[in-house]
């Protein structure tokens, strides 16, 4: 019982900031990006990605993903910029949110290059290391083309900077 109204204590505790409209996070992550493209398999990746605070639980993120996987016709490249809306909720340390939203990929090979639209959604965290600096953990999903004829899942870990007021 102590152990769980400890809990309850630690994760009510947040500190207040005042609400920032300038860009507010930067975060770079590395991942394990499985695709259902071309072929079927994993690749590592890099995500990178930039957060704007909308209202105190909503901010709109707008990045890309960069993975090399192999996929039948070879070795290729695969660029993932989009835009998404998250929703977050503030628990002490801990910022758990989701989010949804809209992008594209280019796959492209020695053999082609291919634009497709996406769909993703995404769940994960952060946890408040120091007041400008969060580690951050993710699962995303992603359905490539209208039809979802391919899809691809990111499972990423990285770190979160605030960045300064301009």
């Amino acid at each position: 019982l102590g152990a769980f109204v400890f809990s309850l204590l630690f994760a009510g505790v947040s500190t207040a900031y005042a609400q920032n409209t300038s860009w507010g996070d930067l975060s770079v992550s590395v991942a394990r990006v499985d695709f259902d493209l071309s072929g079927v398999g994993n690749a590592p990746g890099v995500a990178v990605r930039l957060t704007r605070d909308l209202s105190s639980s909503v901010s709109l993120e707008v990045g890309g993903l960069f993975a090399k996987p192999d996929q039948q016709f070879g070795p290729s490249s695969l660029f993932m910029p989009e835009a998404q809306i998250r929703y977050r909720w503030n628990a002490g340390r801990l910022s758990p949110y989701v989010g949804g939203g809209v992008g594209t990929a280019l796959v492209k090979s020695a053999f082609h290059s291919d634009w497709d639209p996406t769909m993703s959604v995404a769940a994960g965290t952060g946890v408040r290391l120091t007041h400008r600096l969060r580690v951050t953990g993710e699962f995303r999903l992603r359905a490539h083309e209208w039809r979802a004829t391919g899809t691809t899942t990111e499972l990423s870990a990285g770190l979160a900077w605030q960045l300064p007021s301009f």
